[in-house]
């Protein structure tokens, strides 16, 4: 019974298992302009309950970032018949991250500074749709156009692979079991296929633990 009470106790002083859901922004390689870019960076992240006198925790956060939509358009005379043909391409960067993270001062005070590291793995995605189009006159009714339709879509993953990344932090409590979070992390040789990922993330959100 003692026993069994003192882990309630534990749990309601916010030590349990967590919950947390983190917006923010990542900077890296724009994969179109070659050229640094700010992307907004959604995050749900579930973490361990606390160890070693509150001071160390792991975290698997599954978040990313949408890398835009991109169109292009062509149209020409081949022989008399009119080709169009339209590309559209949607981006976005996925990853899920396990790490490691120590609390220097445990759970002691409203202000919880913590340090971490881990590794990840990440896709580049691009879920693409193209549509091909042919116009040509009606060789028995002239004045009439036939058009001839083609039209296919998938998702590629362009690029993918595990990368290490480090984090610091800041826990704000606002309850015994409710904080509020700031974070920086900083992904390390996310590259494949030409394409680098790595560089800074700045997050911002809020944790319930249990």
């Amino acid at each position: 019974m003692v026993v069994l009470f003192g882990m309630a106790a534990c749990v309601s002083a916010g030590n349990g298992p967590g919950i947390a859901v983190k917006m923010g922004v990542q900077t890296f390689e724009s994969p179109v302009s070659l050229r640094d870019t700010t992307r907004t960076r959604y995050e749900l992240e579930i973490s361990s309950q606390l160890f070693a006198d509150d001071r160390l925790d792991f975290a698997l956060s599954v978040g990313g970032s949408s890398l835009g939509t991109h169109r292009d358009y062509y149209a020409e005379v081949v022989d008399g018949a009119l080709i169009e043909e339209s590309y559209k391409d949607v981006l976005s960067l996925l990853d899920v991250r396990l790490a490691a993270r120590l609390h220097p001062f445990g759970q002691d005070g409203p202000l919880r500074p913590y340090l971490g590291a881990g590794i990840g793995y990440f896709w580049f995605l691009d879920s693409w749709s193209d549509r091909y189009y042919e116009t040509i006159e009606d060789p028995y009714y002239p004045g009439y156009y036939i058009t001839y339709a083609d039209r296919r879509k998938d998702t590629d993953t362009v690029a993918d692979g595990f990368f290490p990344f480090v984090m610091a932090g800041l826990n704000v409590a606002v309850s015994d079991n409710a904080e509020l979070l700031f974070e920086f992390q900083y992904d390390i040789e996310k590259e494949d296929s030409g394409f680098d990922f790595g560089g800074p993330i700045y997050m911002f959100g809020a944790r319930f633990r249990f």
